[in-house]
């Protein structure tokens, strides 16, 4: 499990396109998501079929998405769906249609903001990540110098996430050449937990060591700049002219199953 890299190499069009479209694109479709009911859920999950079908990457990747889906939207259409009155006893309740269907919806949008999440990982190096979010905190720098601090931070913590799983997995694999591993999932819970120990270590070393460089660059509050994108082009144009318009069915499909009939 900690050999798995979140970004997957490809040549789709996913992978080419711009940082900023893509970090547009994951937060409006993540706070669309949030907001429509089934209608726009089903025009949603549309779109990112479509998406999953240009982006190249494959199956296997989705297997925690779904296992984490599965687990909590069971927990959620539980929780929801088993009603009781005040004052009752807990297990004098009775299960309720309404309280399931808000469960399944629930576990429906896990689904998706998981999928969302897994394809932009997938396709967005982590570089790439940090100069797209730090382009739309940039106008905010204005007003503030810390608001190019928080960009600086968000960039370091995306790009040092895959050397710490790196890190991870030389540990795990460290505790795998000495052999006599547990055989039971208690046991290799207990194993994985003995790691964070050193991998905590290697995080503050590596902190330490970037506030080094930090300080021998001449870093001061404020002083972040973006780094150089990429140019925006037509295809660019055309993935923005899809996102718009996979929101607009969304709403639209979402105040047409409301209607009355």
């Amino acid at each position: 499990m900690l050999g798995k890299e979140l970004y997957l190499r490809a040549e789709s069009p996913l992978h080419k396109a711009d940082p900023r479209l893509k970090i547009g694109g994951l937060v409006g479709l993540g706070l669309l998501m949030t907001t429509v009911e089934w209608g726009g859920l089903l025009a949603l999950t549309i779109a990112f079929m479509i998406l999953l079908g240009v982006s190249h990457i494959p199956p296997k990747a989705f297997q925690a998405v779904l296992k984490a889906t599965l687990l909590l939207g069971t927990f959620y259409t539980l929780m929801m769906g088993w009603s009781w009155g005040e004052g009752w006893r807990f297990w004098e309740g009775y299960w309720t249609m309404e309280g399931i269907r808000q469960g399944l919806m629930m576990g429906w949008r896990i689904l998706l903001v998981f999928l969302l999440t897994r394809i932009f990982s997938a396709v967005t190096l982590p570089s790439e990540q940090g100069v797209g979010i730090a382009f739309f905190v940039a106008p905010f720098s204005r007003f503030t110098d810390k608001a190019a601090d928080f960009a600086l931070l968000i960039t370091l913590t995306l790009r040092f996430i895959p050397l710490l799983l790196e890190e991870a997995g030389l540990l795990y694999k460290a505790r795998l050449a000495k052999g006599s591993l547990p055989s039971g999932w208690p046991g290799k819970v207990r194993d994985l937990a003995f790691l964070l120990l050193p991998l905590l270590r290697i995080t503050l070393r590596r902190a330490e060591e970037l506030a080094e460089n930090l300080v021998a660059r001449g870093y001061v509050s404020g002083g972040y700049r973006i780094l150089s994108t990429k140019d925006w082009e037509r295809s660019d144009t055309w993935g923005a002219v899809f996102l718009v318009l996979c929101g607009v069915l969304a709403l639209v499909a979402d105040g047409w199953v409301s209607l009355p009939f």
